[in-house]
């Protein structure tokens, strides 16, 4: 039995996925890959187990078995020297970078050592990278890597520089700082001529004061002797720290010295347009100054906020006329309003069914000049004939940010109001079939698919599995056709079939489901009966069983016909109404 039985090829099993790398900034590719080619990338095809056991049991007779296992051995050695190659080359670029870490670190300690505020100075700045001749520039271009010379512009010395003490570069002067020093050292000695003239004229002043009032203050000694000791000492005492008028002078000069440091000239893109350092503004032009009052001023400009850095072209993004499936794209060019170089930063929309794409700049460097555009590119995804609203933020240096709405309309169908919301049977009778037909117009501007469902249905994880070909039943009705497809302006007959098995009012809802998701509920009503005959009139003589006769207890009329002949006919007329 085991012998009969065909061997199962034992299946390999499945190879797992790649992780998508959490970092936004890895490179790596590889699950990309694998979600691609599956089996054929992430697979092994020939192992390192495999291809060493091939190697050792070689021998075969088939000569193109061997030069297989030749290729393979030459492919294995090839890969292992790549492989010590890239060891090596790693090894050499860790010992380099150590090397210029170590060098480093012993000239930001020179540098500490060297400076004489060492214990007032946080951090000073890094000092500049030795790495370049640490590490072997030959070896890393033989092995197509990035050297040093790829991104250094400056040439090698032919010798290295003489090592001596030099200041570090964050204590020599930039050559700004170097222009606005020229004119500070004429402020200082100004400000020397200027003290040594006021402290002579003071010597002068006090001298004349003393030779004038030498006889009167003889006179007047008796008398302070007098007053001295009813004098008091005077509250106030802030009198006693104020400065002296020379004083007073050089503290204002070196107050004014110490601001014109900071009083240089800004970037106009810093400041708001039409303001008074600010780029001017290519749509609203600056108005002109004014007399407020009698004087002579300069009227305040537009703030920031009404006046634009930016304008969007077009204002709105809107989608129209959209299906399900297809990706439409929109291009939304923002132009620069203002006399300046621009940048600017775009926030992408928050619901999923909008994308934005990358910006298209007029130059490098993502800056736009005044007066030119850049683009953006909008796309949006539907999975369904419904509205969609986001928007996107553009953030500029302007106070406010630009904000440019995206919208989504579609002009809906419409049923028209032939069908009421209570669609009502009427009566019928238990086991009877009763058919009652509307008509269903679309008169919207749009094509609409719809689906008929019971409201127990609603919402349905798949509308493949609720809508059928046939009819919608939810006893005892049922609706003919559950799906249908309108144009504009066209109609169908919708049919509701009444099938009463119980006596009374039966009453269901149903939902009819557009593709915009747009919902309307039906209630359909019919009410139940069983026959109900009443008689009216009978012809001849009111007929009534004689005493002891056998008659139905059942039957609520009793009719009589007199005796006749055989073969002969006799006749009444009844009337009888139905009563349903």
């Amino acid at each position: 039995l085991r012998r009969g039985l065909p061997a199962l090829a034992r299946r390999a099993e499945p190879q797992l996925l790649r992780l998508r790398p959490t970092s936004l900034r890895s490179q790596d590719v590889s699950y990309l890959l694998s979600l691609v080619f599956r089996g054929l990338y992430s697979a092994e095809a020939i192992g390192e187990h495999a291809s060493s056991s091939l190697i050792r049991a070689r021998g075969s007779e088939d000569a193109r078995h061997e030069q297989f296992v030749d290729s393979l051995q030459q492919i294995r050695e090839l890969y292992k020297q790549r492989l010590d190659e890239v060891e090596m080359v790693e090894r050499h670029i860790i010992q380099a970078r150590a090397r210029a870490m170590a060098e480093e670190e012993r000239a930001t300690q020179q540098a500490e050592a060297q400076t004489l505020e060492a214990s007032n100075v946080i951090k000073l700045p890094p000092v500049k990278s030795v790495f370049r001749w640490c590490v072997d520039s030959e070896l890393l271009r033989k092995h197509h890597l990035i050297c040093p010379e790829d991104y250094y512009s400056d040439t090698i010395p032919f010798c290295s520089a003489p090592k001596g003490s030099s200041l570090p570069g964050c204590q020599k002067l930039t050559f700004s700082c170097g222009k606005r020093a020229v004119p500070n050292k004429e402020l200082a000695k100004r400000l020397e001529v200027l003290c040594r003239k006021k402290v002579a004229d003071a010597d002068k002043l006090g001298l004349s004061l003393d030779t004038l009032t030498w006889d009167s203050s003889l006179k007047a000694e008796h008398r302070t002797e007098k007053t001295a000791k009813k004098a008091t000492v005077p509250k106030n005492k802030n009198w006693m720290n104020h400065l002296s008028v020379p004083q007073r002078e050089m503290e204002r000069l070196l107050l004014a010295r110490m601001e014109s440091r900071n009083r240089f000239l800004r970037n106009p893109r810093f400041f708001p347009p039409n303001t008074l350092h600010g780029g001017r503004s290519l749509l609203f032009p600056t108005k002109k100054p004014g007399r407020i009052r009698g004087l002579q001023g300069v009227v305040s400009e537009q703030s920031c906020a009404d006046t634009p850095v930016f304008l969007a072209k077009p204002s709105i993004g809107f989608f129209t006329d959209y299906e399900i499936g297809p990706v439409y794209e929109m291009v939304i060019a923002l132009q620069n309003t203002t006399a300046t170089s621009r940048y600017l930063r775009v926030l992408p929309p928050s619901t999923p069914y909008f994308a934005l794409g990358l910006g298209m700049f007029p130059g490098k460097g993502g800056m736009v000049a005044p007066g030119m555009t850049c683009q953006y590119i909008v796309q949006f995804f539907p999975d369904c004939l419904g509205d969609f609203d986001d928007f996107i933020l553009v953030e500029t240096q302007s106070a406010h940010t630009l904000l440019i709405p995206l919208q989504a309309r579609r002009p809906p169908p419409v049923l028209t109001s032939a069908v009421p919301q209570v669609l009502d049977c009427g009566y019928c009778l238990i086991g009877g079939v009763k058919m009652t037909r509307f008509v269903c117009k679309n008169v919207g501007f749009s094509v609409g698919k719809f689906c008929i469902m019971p409201k127990k249905s609603w919402p349905p994880p798949s509308f493949r599995a609720v809508a059928t070909k046939g009819f919608v039943e939810q006893l005892p009705f049922g609706v003919l056709p559950s799906v249908f497809e309108l144009a504009p302006e066209q109609a169908v007959l919708v049919e509701v079939l009444f099938l009463p098995m119980s006596l009374g009012e039966a009453k269901q809802t149903f939902i009819i489901v557009c593709d915009n998701c747009q919902i309307k509920e039906l209630v359909t009503v019919g009410i139940g009966q069983l026959v109900a005959l009443d008689l009216i009139y009978v012809s001849g003589e009111k007929s009534q069983p004689e005493p002891g006769e056998l008659t139905d207890l059942t039957a609520q009329h009793f009719i009589r016909f007199e005796p006749e002949n055989l073969q002969s006919t006799a006749k009444k007329q009844l009337i009888v109404r139905n009563t349903t």
